[in-house]
């Protein structure tokens, strides 16, 4: 015999199942493809980087893919009678605003020969986490849609009512019912996973996975990297020669001793001598994130014991690989390896 509560769940999660469905087609945004050796200029957002890569989410809504090269002109627009600063790849993060020139290649992406922005945008872009807030506002909009959902389940839930007085001059369909209330729990279950999902705040315009990482640490007041520092960044470039898409994230920090302004400034010296060490070893400047000096903050270790400073004075690398990329060649979940240096430095 079906009871109020199965035809109840039954009716309500169906529901969410469907309306899950539509709302995901409303939120997806057309990629527009280039036609190849035609000319073109977009002005827009980027939405995330893969490696040589870029989506940019135009004025249209649109997305178009723009290709990154070795002689494409990264520049900042200095003001009308001072020119253009040339820039780095590594200033092209996501959040920031860009207008890029050139023509599309066979696969519809634009490859750039200039890519532009202005001062005000990227001063904007540094100053948020990047990868934390597209994930914050992707969350926010889903837990939004999660309470109409509920609200869907509520009317659903006064026809189950109706469906019950019936159910009585439906009993030699009882077999026939059942089967398809148990059609519709499987189907019950994975919209309940998916609602998880929404709650536990993991979606993300840009789902990249750490496939290595390596700590290494430095002398007291030092930017100098050891000896034990370049065996572990060997290693980990090495790492990086099998992989295809992939980012690489430098952050470097210090102990509290001495004046916050100065630990910033020591930290970002830091994060660039290991960035010179990895061009050195042939990783690509375009494939490596902007490098972070991020102080005093995030501390490891109890900082006032000498070997809890020594630990804190430190630069996190980190090898990301793009989900999309990486999930063709081996399991989104397995890492490649991660290196530490054993001991640190005095």
């Amino acid at each position: 015999m079906i009871t109020k509560q199965a035809l109840s769940h039954a009716a309500a999660t169906f529901g969410c199942i469907l309306l899950l469905s539509v709302t995901a087609l409303a939120v997806e945004s057309p990629t527009k493809a280039i036609p190849s050796g035609e000319k073109d200029k977009i002005t827009g957002t980027i939405q995330g980087r893969d490696g040589d890569n870029m989506r940019v989410r135009t004025d249209d809504n649109s997305v178009v893919v723009v290709n990154i090269t070795d002689s494409t002109k990264v520049e900042l627009k200095s003001g009308f009678l001072r020119g253009h600063k040339t820039m780095d790849a590594t200033a092209l993060v996501p959040g920031l605003r860009v207008e890029a020139s050139g023509k599309g290649n066979e696969q519809g992406q634009l490859v750039a020969d200039k890519v532009r922005f202005d001062a005000n945008a990227y001063r904007a872009s540094r100053s948020i986490d990047t990868r934390v807030s597209p994930i914050e506002a992707r969350a926010g909009q889903l837990e939004g849609r999660a309470g109409v959902l509920e609200g869907r389940a509520g009317q659903l839930e006064g026809r189950a009512g109706q469906l019950e007085q019936k159910t009585g001059q439906l009993s030699d369909q009882q077999k026939q019912d059942e089967q398809q209330v148990s059609q519709v729990k499987t189907s019950a279950d994975k919209a309940n996973q998916g609602v998880d999902t929404v709650n536990s705040r993991v979606s993300s315009l840009d789902d990249y996975t750490e496939k290595a990482k390596a700590t290494v640490y430095f002398k007291y007041a030092s930017a100098k990297l050891t000896d034990d520092a370049r065996k572990d960044l060997d290693d980990l470039i090495q790492k990086t020669k099998d992989l295809k898409g992939y980012m690489v994230e430098v952050a470097g920090f210090t102990d509290k001793t001495g004046n916050a302004d100065k630990n910033e400034e020591l930290s970002e010296h830091r994060a660039d001598a290991v960035v010179r060490y990895l061009q050195h070893g042939d990783v690509p400047l375009r494939r490596i994130l902007a490098p972070a000096g991020l102080g005093d903050s995030h501390s490891v270790a109890d900082n006032s014991s000498v070997d809890g400073r020594k630990l804190n004075r430190r630069v996190e690398v980190t090898i990301l690989v793009n989900n999309a990329v990486g999930s063709s060649a081996t399991s989104q979940n397995q890492q490649t390896g991660v290196a530490t240096s054993a001991q640190p430095a005095n």
